[in-house]
């Protein structure tokens, strides 16, 4: 009897110990592939934002060694989704983004659309923004990053000022002066505020002001009329 009783503690102890061990397993199991789509999430976030950043760039005509800075950062968020999944939609849409962000160039269309001048301006600001986190992870120096963060300032500068160039040209050609001389004013105000070395600011200032010069009414000096002149003129 005592040996029976032995027996069926034994047997419950193992059932219990079996069932707490599925149970661990079932619970880590579910965590580990909780952490892995929420890991999943969070590199397709990043990994579309800094593709959308990088064609953004691009179209602004920014230098390309930020560029390439961005791209060697989302090719190992790209192959971290791979690992972790590699034949999953989110794969299949990281890589046509990159195929798209691959292939494209600088353009001037943003000038003339101030939608699209935002854009830009939304992903400079971000591209601020991970190029400090890089600095702070020490992935990048921080005189490479002050370097990358004052060309992001410039960028983002002569984008402004060449929109408000591009919208100048084309109201005078319905000669509309005075809509561009307003433009053209704001721009030269925009670049002359710069904090950003003179001689990369010389060029557009000199060919705002010349624009500026050739549309902008002519003061007129008046000549003071003599009392005999002004007799005569009245009758």
């Amino acid at each position: 009897m005592l040996i029976e009783n032995i027996v069926y503690i034994i047997a419950i102890v193992c059932i219990g110990v079996l069932a707490i061990s599925l149970n661990y397993f079932i619970t880590n199991r579910e965590q580990d592939t909780s952490d892995r789509q929420e890991r999943l999430s969070w590199l397709n976030e990043q990994a579309s934002r800094t593709l959308e950043a990088m064609k953004s760039l691009k179209e602004a005509g920014c230098k390309p060694e930020i560029i390439e800075k961005l791209n060697q950062h989302v090719t190992l968020q790209i192959e971290e989704i791979s690992t972790l999944a590699p034949d999953s939609e989110i794969m299949t849409q990281i890589n046509q983004k990159k195929e798209v962000t691959d292939s494209t160039f600088a353009s001037t269309t943003h000038l003339n659309n101030d939608r699209e001048l935002k854009r830009i301006q939304i992903y400079i600001t971000y591209t601020e923004r991970l190029v400090k986190q890089m600095v702070k992870n020490r992935s990048i120096s921080t005189k490479l990053g002050k370097s990358y963060l004052t060309e992001l300032y410039w960028l983002n500068i002569r984008n402004v000022v060449d929109a408000h160039r591009t919208q100048a040209d084309r109201v005078l050609e319905n000669n509309d002066n005075l809509t561009a001389l307003s433009h053209l004013k704001h721009a030269k105000a925009i670049i002359v505020r710069a904090q950003i070395a003179q001689s990369l600011k010389q060029e557009r200032l000199d060919d705002i002001q010349q624009k500026i010069n050739a549309i902008e009414p002519k003061k007129t000096t008046f000549t003071a009329l003599n009392e005999e002149d002004d007799m005569d003129n009245f009758y």
